[in-house]
Protein backbone atom coordinates (compact mmCIF):
# COMPACT_ATOMS: atom_id res chain seq x y z
CA UNK A 1 0.00 0.00 0.00
CA UNK A 2 2.81 2.36 0.97
CA UNK A 3 4.55 1.61 -2.34
CA UNK A 4 1.40 2.54 -4.31
CA UNK A 5 1.16 5.86 -2.46
CA UNK A 6 4.80 6.68 -3.28
CA UNK A 7 4.26 5.82 -6.98
CA UNK A 8 1.09 7.97 -7.10
CA UNK A 9 2.90 10.91 -5.53
CA UNK A 10 5.71 10.56 -8.07
CA UNK A 11 3.22 10.58 -10.94
CA UNK A 12 1.50 13.71 -9.60
CA UNK A 13 4.88 15.40 -9.26
CA UNK A 14 5.90 14.48 -12.81
CA UNK A 15 2.60 15.66 -14.30
CA UNK A 16 2.80 18.93 -12.39
CA UNK A 17 6.34 19.56 -13.58
CA UNK A 18 5.65 18.82 -17.24
CA UNK A 19 6.12 22.12 -19.10
CA UNK A 20 2.99 23.45 -20.77
CA UNK A 21 3.10 23.91 -24.51
CA UNK A 22 3.26 27.59 -25.38
CA UNK A 23 0.17 28.84 -27.25
CA UNK A 24 0.73 29.78 -30.89
CA UNK A 25 0.59 33.51 -31.58
CA UNK A 26 -0.68 34.27 -35.13
CA UNK A 27 1.96 35.70 -37.46
CA UNK A 28 1.91 37.89 -40.57
CA UNK A 29 0.82 35.86 -43.60
CA UNK A 30 -1.11 33.26 -41.58
CA UNK A 31 -4.53 32.30 -42.89
CA UNK A 32 -7.09 32.64 -40.11
CA UNK A 33 -10.82 32.04 -39.78
CA UNK A 34 -12.26 34.10 -36.93
CA UNK A 35 -15.88 34.23 -35.85
CA UNK A 36 -17.32 37.55 -34.79
CA UNK A 37 -20.88 36.20 -34.83
CA UNK A 38 -22.72 33.62 -37.01
CA UNK A 39 -23.24 36.21 -39.80
CA UNK A 40 -19.71 37.66 -39.72
CA UNK A 41 -16.85 35.17 -39.95
CA UNK A 42 -13.67 36.61 -41.41
CA UNK A 43 -11.28 34.46 -43.39
CA UNK A 44 -8.13 36.39 -44.17
CA UNK A 45 -4.37 36.44 -44.49
CA UNK A 46 -2.97 38.44 -41.61
CA UNK A 47 -1.21 41.71 -42.30
CA UNK A 48 1.71 43.29 -40.43
CA UNK A 49 1.71 42.70 -36.68
CA UNK A 50 1.56 45.39 -34.03
CA UNK A 51 3.90 45.77 -31.09
CA UNK A 52 2.64 45.33 -27.55
CA UNK A 53 3.00 48.26 -25.15
CA UNK A 54 3.65 46.79 -21.72
CA UNK A 55 1.34 48.09 -18.98
CA UNK A 56 3.94 49.17 -16.41
CA UNK A 57 1.27 50.73 -14.17
CA UNK A 58 -0.60 47.45 -13.62
CA UNK A 59 1.62 44.38 -13.56
CA UNK A 60 -1.31 42.16 -12.63
CA UNK A 61 -3.30 43.42 -15.66
CA UNK A 62 -0.34 42.66 -17.88
CA UNK A 63 0.14 39.20 -16.42
CA UNK A 64 -3.51 38.12 -16.34
CA UNK A 65 -5.15 39.87 -19.29
CA UNK A 66 -2.57 40.14 -22.05
CA UNK A 67 -3.32 37.12 -24.25
CA UNK A 68 -1.93 37.73 -27.77
CA UNK A 69 -2.89 34.21 -28.89
CA UNK A 70 -6.57 35.11 -28.41
CA UNK A 71 -6.53 38.52 -30.09
CA UNK A 72 -8.42 38.91 -33.34
CA UNK A 73 -6.14 41.56 -34.81
CA UNK A 74 -6.07 41.30 -38.60
CA UNK A 75 -3.18 43.67 -39.27
CA UNK A 76 -2.40 47.10 -40.67
CA UNK A 77 -3.30 47.74 -44.31
CA UNK A 78 -3.28 50.60 -46.84
CA UNK A 79 -6.59 52.44 -47.19
CA UNK A 80 -7.00 50.97 -50.71
CA UNK A 81 -6.09 47.39 -49.72
CA UNK A 82 -7.95 44.69 -51.65
CA UNK A 83 -7.90 41.39 -49.71
CA UNK A 84 -8.18 37.95 -51.22
CA UNK A 85 -11.76 36.71 -51.24
CA UNK A 86 -12.33 33.16 -50.00
CA UNK A 87 -15.35 30.95 -50.58
CA UNK A 88 -17.89 30.77 -47.73
CA UNK A 89 -17.14 28.11 -45.14
CA UNK A 90 -19.57 25.29 -44.38
CA UNK A 91 -22.26 25.60 -41.74
CA UNK A 92 -20.62 22.76 -39.82
CA UNK A 93 -17.31 24.64 -39.67
CA UNK A 94 -19.08 27.87 -38.72
CA UNK A 95 -20.87 26.16 -35.81
CA UNK A 96 -17.58 24.72 -34.53
CA UNK A 97 -15.79 28.08 -34.30
CA UNK A 98 -15.69 29.78 -30.88
CA UNK A 99 -17.05 33.25 -30.29
CA UNK A 100 -14.38 35.88 -29.49
CA UNK A 101 -13.49 37.08 -26.02
CA UNK A 102 -15.55 40.16 -25.16
CA UNK A 103 -12.43 42.35 -24.97
CA UNK A 104 -10.62 40.74 -27.94
CA UNK A 105 -13.01 41.17 -30.85
CA UNK A 106 -12.08 42.05 -34.43
CA UNK A 107 -9.53 44.81 -34.90
CA UNK A 108 -7.41 46.18 -37.73
CA UNK A 109 -5.63 49.39 -38.69
CA UNK A 110 -5.60 51.40 -41.91
CA UNK A 111 -2.85 53.63 -43.30
CA UNK A 112 -4.09 56.74 -45.12
CA UNK A 113 -0.79 57.44 -46.86
CA UNK A 114 2.48 55.62 -47.55
CA UNK A 115 4.02 56.66 -44.24
CA UNK A 116 6.33 54.11 -42.62
CA UNK A 117 5.51 53.49 -38.96
CA UNK A 118 5.00 50.60 -36.54
CA UNK A 119 1.49 49.85 -35.26
CA UNK A 120 1.11 49.22 -31.51
CA UNK A 121 -1.70 48.36 -29.11
CA UNK A 122 -1.22 51.59 -27.12
CA UNK A 123 -4.05 53.89 -26.10
CA UNK A 124 -3.69 56.41 -28.96
CA UNK A 125 -3.10 56.06 -32.70
CA UNK A 126 0.60 55.65 -33.47
CA UNK A 127 0.76 58.14 -36.35
CA UNK A 128 -1.38 60.89 -37.81
CA UNK A 129 -1.91 58.75 -40.95
CA UNK A 130 -3.31 55.80 -39.00
CA UNK A 131 -6.94 54.74 -38.50
CA UNK A 132 -7.59 52.19 -35.75
CA UNK A 133 -10.72 50.08 -36.24
CA UNK A 134 -12.61 47.85 -33.80
CA UNK A 135 -15.71 45.78 -34.52
CA UNK A 136 -17.89 44.71 -31.61
CA UNK A 137 -21.38 43.41 -31.02
CA UNK A 138 -24.20 45.79 -30.13
CA UNK A 139 -24.99 46.14 -26.45
CA UNK A 140 -28.22 44.68 -25.06
CA UNK A 141 -29.70 48.19 -24.73
CA UNK A 142 -28.88 48.99 -28.35
CA UNK A 143 -30.56 45.79 -29.51
CA UNK A 144 -33.61 46.34 -27.32
CA UNK A 145 -34.12 49.85 -28.74
CA UNK A 146 -33.07 48.81 -32.27
CA UNK A 147 -30.64 51.73 -32.31
CA UNK A 148 -28.78 52.65 -35.47
CA UNK A 149 -26.35 55.52 -35.97
CA UNK A 150 -28.90 58.17 -36.88
CA UNK A 151 -31.22 57.35 -33.95
CA UNK A 152 -28.23 57.57 -31.62
CA UNK A 153 -27.32 60.98 -33.06
CA UNK A 154 -30.87 62.24 -32.44
CA UNK A 155 -30.76 60.97 -28.85
CA UNK A 156 -27.67 63.10 -28.17
CA UNK A 157 -29.27 66.35 -29.30
CA UNK A 158 -30.17 67.21 -25.72
CA UNK A 159 -26.42 67.65 -25.09
CA UNK A 160 -25.96 70.10 -28.00
CA UNK A 161 -25.84 73.89 -27.70
CA UNK A 162 -28.80 75.64 -29.28
CA UNK A 163 -28.17 77.38 -32.60
CA UNK A 164 -24.73 75.74 -32.91
CA UNK A 165 -25.46 73.72 -36.03
CA UNK A 166 -22.97 73.91 -38.92
CA UNK A 167 -22.00 71.87 -41.99
CA UNK A 168 -18.45 70.62 -42.59
CA UNK A 169 -17.05 68.03 -45.04
CA UNK A 170 -20.55 66.75 -45.79
CA UNK A 171 -21.31 66.37 -42.07
CA UNK A 172 -24.00 67.97 -39.93
CA UNK A 173 -22.34 69.09 -36.70
CA UNK A 174 -23.36 70.55 -33.35
CA UNK A 175 -21.27 72.03 -30.55
CA UNK A 176 -21.61 70.11 -27.30
CA UNK A 177 -22.71 71.78 -24.07
CA UNK A 178 -19.65 70.89 -22.00
CA UNK A 179 -16.98 72.59 -24.14
CA UNK A 180 -16.60 75.02 -27.01
CA UNK A 181 -14.05 72.72 -28.67
CA UNK A 182 -16.16 69.52 -28.57
CA UNK A 183 -18.55 68.54 -31.36
CA UNK A 184 -20.78 65.70 -32.52
CA UNK A 185 -21.29 65.25 -36.26
CA UNK A 186 -23.42 62.95 -38.37
CA UNK A 187 -22.80 61.97 -41.97
CA UNK A 188 -24.54 59.59 -44.35
CA UNK A 189 -22.66 56.52 -45.48
CA UNK A 190 -22.21 55.53 -49.12
CA UNK A 191 -22.52 51.87 -48.14
CA UNK A 192 -25.97 50.42 -49.01
CA UNK A 193 -28.00 49.58 -45.92
CA UNK A 194 -25.77 51.60 -43.57
CA UNK A 195 -27.40 54.56 -41.85
CA UNK A 196 -24.27 56.64 -41.39
CA UNK A 197 -21.39 57.62 -39.15
CA UNK A 198 -21.42 59.52 -35.86
CA UNK A 199 -18.21 61.47 -35.25
CA UNK A 200 -17.02 62.77 -31.88
CA UNK A 201 -14.59 65.60 -32.56
CA UNK A 202 -12.28 67.51 -30.26
CA UNK A 203 -10.42 70.40 -31.84
CA UNK A 204 -6.88 71.59 -31.12
CA UNK A 205 -7.87 74.03 -28.37
CA UNK A 206 -8.94 71.18 -26.09
CA UNK A 207 -6.13 68.81 -26.98
CA UNK A 208 -2.82 70.64 -26.67
CA UNK A 209 -1.68 68.37 -23.83
CA UNK A 210 -2.18 65.08 -25.67
CA UNK A 211 0.86 62.87 -26.29
CA UNK A 212 2.44 62.65 -29.75
CA UNK A 213 0.23 65.55 -30.88
CA UNK A 214 -2.42 63.01 -31.94
CA UNK A 215 -5.80 64.73 -31.67
CA UNK A 216 -8.28 61.87 -32.05
CA UNK A 217 -11.59 61.89 -33.85
CA UNK A 218 -13.79 58.92 -32.99
CA UNK A 219 -16.21 57.41 -35.48
CA UNK A 220 -19.10 55.14 -34.48
CA UNK A 221 -21.47 53.19 -36.69
CA UNK A 222 -24.29 51.21 -35.06
CA UNK A 223 -25.86 48.75 -37.50
CA UNK A 224 -28.51 46.36 -36.12
CA UNK A 225 -29.37 45.03 -39.58
CA UNK A 226 -25.86 44.33 -40.90
CA UNK A 227 -23.84 41.16 -40.21
CA UNK A 228 -25.92 40.09 -37.24
CA UNK A 229 -25.75 43.51 -35.61
CA UNK A 230 -22.35 45.17 -35.26
CA UNK A 231 -20.85 48.31 -33.74
CA UNK A 232 -17.92 49.72 -35.70
CA UNK A 233 -15.60 52.05 -33.79
CA UNK A 234 -12.62 53.84 -35.29
CA UNK A 235 -10.11 56.53 -34.41
CA UNK A 236 -8.10 58.87 -36.59
CA UNK A 237 -6.24 62.13 -36.22
CA UNK A 238 -7.99 65.50 -36.53
CA UNK A 239 -6.02 66.45 -39.64
CA UNK A 240 -7.86 63.70 -41.57
CA UNK A 241 -11.35 64.93 -40.68
CA UNK A 242 -12.17 65.50 -44.36
CA UNK A 243 -11.51 61.81 -45.19
CA UNK A 244 -14.20 60.35 -42.92
CA UNK A 245 -16.37 59.06 -45.79
CA UNK A 246 -13.43 57.42 -47.56
CA UNK A 247 -12.55 55.64 -44.30
CA UNK A 248 -16.13 54.52 -43.73
CA UNK A 249 -16.32 53.07 -47.26
CA UNK A 250 -12.97 51.28 -46.88
CA UNK A 251 -14.05 49.62 -43.63
CA UNK A 252 -17.28 48.27 -45.12
CA UNK A 253 -15.45 47.12 -48.26
CA UNK A 254 -12.96 45.11 -46.20
CA UNK A 255 -15.65 43.53 -44.02
CA UNK A 256 -17.54 42.39 -47.12
CA UNK A 257 -14.41 40.93 -48.71
CA UNK A 258 -13.27 39.17 -45.55
CA UNK A 259 -16.65 37.75 -44.60
CA UNK A 260 -16.84 34.02 -45.33
CA UNK A 261 -19.84 33.10 -43.17
CA UNK A 262 -22.20 30.59 -44.82
CA UNK A 263 -24.84 33.35 -45.07
CA UNK A 264 -22.43 35.49 -47.16
CA UNK A 265 -23.09 33.16 -50.12
CA UNK A 266 -26.47 34.82 -50.57
CA UNK A 267 -25.05 38.36 -50.69
CA UNK A 268 -22.20 37.67 -53.13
Amino acid sequence: MQQKIVISLCLVFLIGCTPKEKPYIPQEGDLVTWKQNPQLIVKAKLGSRREHIVDTHCKRCEREFYRPEREHYLGQFPIDYVPQKFAPITQEEADSLPMPDSNRQLQFDLKLRSSDFQATDGYLPDHDDQVRVRIEGLTMDMRAENLDTYKTFLQRKEFFKKNSKFEKYGLTCYQRLEADYSFNCYGKSKEPGVSGVLLSVQTLEGSVALENKIIPIRGDSYQPDKYGGIWIQWEMNLNNWDRWQEIDSAIWHLIKKWNSAPSSQKSN
